[in-house]
């Protein structure tokens, strides 16, 4: 049974499979093809405080038949909780981090709820998927490019800031510290890049060095953390075709399913 990884957010993750762009979830698919399947399930403009209607949906992605459900809603269901290699990515706040004053207040959420609403989907996520909650990694929203970003919206000023995005992102490293989930340092990364202007398409989402950048972030962490499965973890859901053996393709096949318990 293939691993699952779904990814959760807003438009920078709804986008991610962007061919022009080389998205990051894209890149994500294809280092764990045949060994898992990767769920996108971003929602351009969302914040927290909208996304929080969406976690029970977004949870029952990692439903697989024939094992009751655990303490959430719909325990004893006939579907499984999620498999032990299971990811979900929960990667917003380039949203709640529109200025409270300005053409992007609509989508404003006050940092510190925010962080309790980061909080809650990661209980909830873990409550619904009991005994065997997916791992949580959550992922700090980039900076943003005040030029561009006004530039391309047409107006005087930028209506986010790269300080007010970086205390969205210093908040999300916070809720993952205090529960316990892997984090990925967006902010940091795509800053540390000294180059802004060469990681946005606009000012705010993702160029192709900006999705490059998200992309081997997030494998880092993967690769750092002893609760996550990586690539190099996870086995192929099938034999390779050198391995199967013409008399006996059956028994190929078993071989197989046995090295994958």
């Amino acid at each position: 049974m293939r691993q699952r990884i779904v990814l959760f957010g807003d438009s920078i993750t709804q986008r991610g499979f962007e061919i022009v762009h080389k998205g990051w979830a894209a890149a994500l698919s294809d280092a764990f093809s045949r060994k898992a399947d990767v769920i996108n399930r971003g929602y351009s403009g969302y914040n927290t405080r909208w996304a929080s209607q969406l976690v029970d949906s977004v949870a029952g992605e990692f439903e697989r038949p024939g094992v009751a459900l655990g303490r959430g809603e719909g325990a004893g269901a006939t579907t499984s909780a999620s498999g032990k290699d299971d990811i979900v990515t929960v990667f917003f706040g380039a949203n709640d981090a529109a200025l409270a004053t300005g053409t992007g207040s609509k989508q404003h959420v006050p940092v510190d709820e925010y962080a309790a609403n980061l909080a809650a989907m990661v209980d909830r996520i873990r409550e619904l998927r009991e005994p065997s909650p997916p791992a949580v990694v959550l992922i700090s929203p980039p900076p943003v490019d005040e030029r561009a970003w006004a530039e391309f919206t047409g107006e005087p000023s930028s209506n986010r800031t790269l300080e007010a995005s970086k205390k969205y992102a210093d908040a999300c490293q916070q809720v993952s510290a205090a529960k316990g989930t892997a984090f990925v340092d967006v902010w940091g990364s795509i800053y540390d890049h000294g180059q802004l202007s060469e990681c946005f398409n606009d000012g705010l989402h993702l160029s192709s060095k900006g999705n490059q950048i998200v992309f081997e972030a997030l494998m880092k962490t993967i690769a750092e953390s002893s609760h996550l499965a990586g690539p190099e973890d996870v086995p192929l859901d099938a034999p390779l075709w050198a391995d199967i053996d013409p008399l006996n393709i059956q028994g190929s096949f078993e071989d197989h399913s046995k090295k994958m318990t």
